[in-house]
């Protein structure tokens, strides 16, 4: 906005006079919450907009959304008291081994400890839930306005991790797809349900799966959110599934800006050759239950083997995790092509390992959001950042072949490219969790203090550096 000399004198009487409705606010609320006196001095806010200029107007509206002092609604600090974060974070062997033997010793409890029954007692009163869990205290850029993200967070037991997963990612821009295994117990389902109904932007998925490891389910239960958030809204430009175990090292506000450079482009991970284990997709796989009782079935490789995929395409191996623009959502859930190749994955081991991956490196699919034609395995893939066992150091410790991270990994993890790293356990040294968070938070809380360099993303092969998409 541009202003002119003659318009001070008049914004100067607005800034004082909110500097003084500030302060008078303060002195007759003494015992008051801090999201309560910020809510009357938004009121107070809006109240002087309605007699002004304008342009005045226009500043009123600028400070309650947080674009001209961000700082009134979120500032830095120290969040975490078991441990000195910023010491961890910067590699300080004595405080992560002072850390690491405070969470070994018996009786040690967590910081945060939610459980289902209390989220579903405390969501019953949804402002003060969203007063109290932090939802307010965002920052939303025009930048971050003009360009929200689209999520599907999958989770079977881990309401609290996923709950905190949202929360870092949340926006009311922003728009978030709860998929709850539908083998979790009842208190899961009421605990997320309660939560979604506190948020216009958050739902949970209209078809839940039983999600059976390594099985088809897994891949069907995100592209039901991909429907569901299709039809529930009409603005957000990018879908990002994740896990609960998952968390983003970059703020709401850096993820805006790589997927703007991106423009179009799909990240998505692409492994050929031996990589591929041939044996997953060569042979039929089928589903068995031990007892009558079992609700989830086992997965079974048999001797029969697989006709060719359809549509002549050569099998890629990639993650289940990506980021996917909203026109490839949209084609793939419409495309012959792509309906017929996810019928034909339905026999195959790990199908969401392969589904997203050769979808984006046939280039005869014309897959939207697909710009990268060297060899996949060449093409950076930041996503989400994991270490696998035998290749990546861990400091924590591998379950399945990939590290649950502790505190130990920090130092580096915060150094990484990717917008996530996978993963981490609430049970498993958790003010590691804990002090990703406080980092994460301090740095939305003044992005300006350490700004990322955007110069390494523009440089990338994959994006689409053609006219906006």
């Amino acid at each position: 906005m541009r202003w002119t000399w003659s318009r001070l004198p008049t914004l100067a009487v607005v800034l004082l006079v909110c500097v003084v409705l500030r302060m008078s606010i303060r002195l007759s609320t003494d015992h008051q919450p801090a999201s309560m006196l910020n809510q009357r001095w938004f009121e107070s806010l809006r109240h002087l907009s309605a007699n002004t200029t304008r342009t005045d107007r226009q500043t009123a509206k600028d400070i309650v959304n947080g674009r001209k002092f961000p700082k009134v609604l979120r500032t830095a600090g120290r969040r975490v008291f078991e441990v000195n974060c910023e010491a961890v974070l910067r590699g300080d062997l004595e405080e992560i081994t002072k850390g690491r033997e405070l969470m070994e010793k018996d009786g040690f409890v967590r910081g945060s400890n939610i459980s289902e029954t209390s989220y579903i007692k405390l969501t019953m009163d949804c402002e003060k839930f969203k007063d109290d869990q932090g939802y307010r205290s965002y920052i939303l850029s025009a930048e971050e306005e003009r360009f929200p993200v689209a999520y599907s967070i999958l989770l079977y037991k881990e309401v609290e991790q996923a709950e905190r997963l949202m929360r870092a990612l949340y926006t009311s821009r922003n728009v978030f797809c709860l998929h709850v295994d539908m083998d979790a117990r009842p208190e899961v389902h009421q605990a997320v349900q309660g939560i979604a109904d506190c948020f216009p932007n958050v739902f949970v998925v209209s078809r839940k799966e039983y999600v059976v490891y390594a099985g088809f389910t897994r891949l069907q239960a995100d592209i039901n959110c991909m429907q569901d958030l299709m039809q529930r809204n009409n603005d957000w430009q990018y879908f990002i599934n994740v896990p609960s175990q998952q968390f983003p090292i970059k703020t709401n506000k850096e993820i805006v800006q790589i997927l703007q450079i991106y423009n179009g482009s799909n990240d998505i991970e692409g492994l050929t050759g031996n990589r591929r284990l041939e044996h997953r997709f060569k042979f039929r796989y089928i589903y068995k239950r031990v007892t009558k009782k079992q609700i989830k079935p086992n997965i079974y490789k048999t001797n029969y083997q697989l006709v060719d995929p359809p549509s002549n395409v050569t099998i890629v191996k990639g993650s289940a995790y990506g980021v996917f623009s909203r026109a490839f959502v949209e084609w793939m859930l419409h495309s012959k092509a792509a309906r017929e190749l996810l019928d034909w994955m339905r026999d195959v081991h790990s199908p969401d390992e392969y589904y997203w991956a050769t979808l984006q490196y046939n280039q005869n699919l014309q897959a939207p959001g697909s710009h990268y034609s060297g060899r996949p395995d060449d093409k950076p893939w930041l996503a989400v950042h994991a270490a696998w066992g035998g290749v990546d150091p861990c400091k924590g410790k591998y379950v399945r072949g990939v590290c649950v991270f502790g505190l130990g990994d920090l130092a580096a993890l915060v150094h990484k490219r990717h917008l996530f790293v996978n993963k981490f356990h609430l049970e498993y040294q958790p003010l590691a969790l804990e002090c990703l968070e406080e980092w994460l938070h301090n740095r939305t809380a003044e992005p300006a203090h350490q700004p990322l360099n955007l110069t390494y993303y523009r440089k990338l092969p994959f994006i689409n550096t053609g006219r906006a998409s």
